[in-house]
């Protein structure tokens, strides 16, 4: 695995980071004379600014080039199909070896090692700036180092879920990663969670707050309105720890890890959603904010909107955007199957036979449109009442996001499930259900477990959960044979890509991908 030498990294993050500030309302103030060359790095608070945010800038290339982040987590064994796209639909079908350009790009996990080089030399090297630079105090830095490790634990999981046993790389390193084989999933979950635990007793639950207990004040000369959401807080560390002890089957740790984000979502700032906000153009889903608990932002007022890198680029067309036809969609069937309940606001058909939905737009050509998830460009629409297809580009602000509270409450839910707690994850289900004007309760816990997954499918549909979902009810359950054939050979992870094994051969391909 290649890696671009220390000096070039720096510039392209210093590239990023300048064009991330450069419209109006920017994030960073950085001018072309800031960019440094090795021997002067490491120097300033600036450096440490830059090293920072340039981290999560690669992260979210990493899930957001080419749509990945839902080519992972959506789409596999979803409700979503492909249209006139063979290769989305080898992706739903998990056939996973086809010979398709997409494929090959999304099975190489060179830039999620890119975010862990980063992320480890940030961490070996920004404590020099304090001998340096008076600005940068030390709680600054143990903040920042703590942040750098969360990342780690949050890229590391990522990985995981994707392709399991992944090389466990601990420190960073210069021209070429060191050739090493894969090392177990389990060890490397160990990892993860170790650094985020590390990093939660030292990260705050806001950044930039003037009048908070412990970090108060403007964070890099920012105020909470820029931080909330887009950094990992301690709230955010802790829903990574209750989804990587899920992940490991562990659920009594995932509750309690649940339990503190649920007890202090509060300190951060987070809140529960309703139909409307979570899925007008202007809303939830518009900019990163603390509702999205940590997310990765490509907001149009820091002149980061993107044609691509969004799930409207594979789920929107007119009349919403001058797009004859989706890439994927779901058929009318499927909707109807999965939105059975009466009064539900994210799709129902009332007595009278006609459907509301807050989830779903009517395409002009009879489609169903999934458009739950719409921000384009600032978070208005682009009309095409012709229903012709333009040369307008159509860019998306709309963030990659981790997870929200409602998320959480349905992973508690799950975990008090699995407990043998059922009545008390009742409460919890029938509480979100009703928030989406469902009209009927759940009365008894028989099939609990699935209503909660169910409900899990209609709330996040489209925000990347379907897939690990499913993975995670099967081994829940632990009674399907053909899925369990298929995990015991590593068919629920993605193959590595090619050119991955060819640079190192202490590497072996997947079993199951062989």
């Amino acid at each position: 695995m290649h890696i671009k030498n220390r000096r070039l990294r720096l510039a392209a993050m210093f590239l990023f980071l300048w064009a991330l500030g450069s419209s109006c309302n920017k994030i960073l103030d950085i001018k072309s004379s800031n960019l440094i060359n090795e021997s002067n790095a490491w120097s300033s608070i600036n450096d440490a600014r830059a090293g920072l945010l340039g981290t999560y800038g690669l992260l979210r290339t990493a899930l957001a080039e080419n749509e990945a982040n839902w080519l992972y987590g959506e789409l596999r064994y979803g409700p979503f199909v492909a249209m006139n796209r063979p290769d989305l639909d080898a992706i739903i079908h998990n056939n996973l070896k086809q010979s398709h350009d997409l494929l090959t790009k999304v099975s190489n996990w060179r830039k999620f090692y890119a975010v862990i080089n980063s992320a480890n030399l940030f961490i070996e090297r920004s404590g020099e700036i304090l001998q340096k630079d008076p600005q940068y105090t030390r709680l600054n830095n143990s903040v920042d180092v703590a942040q750098m490790k969360a990342l780690i634990g949050l890229t590391y999981f990522y990985m995981v879920r994707i392709w399991g046993d992944v090389p466990l790389l601990t420190k960073s390193y210069d021209g070429t990663f060191p050739q090493i084989p894969r090392s177990e999933a389990k060890a490397v979950l160990k990892f993860a969670e170790t650094q985020l635990k590390e990093a939660a007793l030292v990260l705050p639950f806001v950044y930039g707050d003037v009048n908070a207990d412990y970090f108060p004040g403007l964070y890099y000369g920012r105020s909470i309105t820029t931080w909330a959401g887009a950094l990992i807080n301690r709230n955010a560390a802790y829903a990574i720890l209750a989804h990587i002890a899920a992940w490991d089957n562990r659920y009594l740790d995932a509750s309690v890890y649940a339990d503190f984000v649920l007890n202090n979502a509060g300190r951060s700032g987070i809140q529960s959603s309703t139909t409307y906000d979570l899925t007008r153009s202007d809303g939830f889903f518009l900019n990163v904010n603390s509702n999205q608990v940590f997310a990765l932002g490509m907001s149009s007022l820091n002149g980061e909107a993107t044609p691509t890198g969004h799930i409207e680029n594979l789920a929107l067309a007119n009349p919403l955007i001058p797009r004859a036809n989706p890439a994927v969609y779901i058929p009318d069937s499927r909707i109807v199957q999965l939105f059975n309940q009466p009064g539900d606001e994210r799709f129902f058909i009332d007595s009278n036979g006609v459907a509301h939905s807050y989830y779903f737009s009517k395409s002009s050509s009879d489609l169903i449109i999934f458009s739950k998830i719409k921000v384009i460009g600032s978070g208005g629409t682009q009309q095409n009442t012709a229903g012709e297809n333009t040369n307008v580009l159509t860019r998306y602000s709309s963030p990659v996001i981790f997870t929200r509270l409602e998320e959480i409450k349905l992973l508690k839910a799950e975990a008090l499930t699995v407990l043998g707690q059922g009545r008390d994850a009742l409460d919890i289900l029938n509480g979100l259900r009703t928030n989406r004007g469902i009209e009927t309760t759940i009365e008894t816990t028989d099939g609990l477990l699935e209503q909660i997954f169910a409900e899990r499918t209609r709330e996040l549909l489209g925000e990347a959960w379907a897939w690990y979902d499913y993975v995670r009810y099967q081994q829940i359950k632990n009674n399907d044979a053909a899925f369990n054939a298929i995990r015991q050979k590593g068919g629920i992870y993605w193959p590595v890509a090619r050119e991955v094994l060819d640079q190192n051969p202490l590497l072996q391909q997947t079993e199951y991908w062989k």
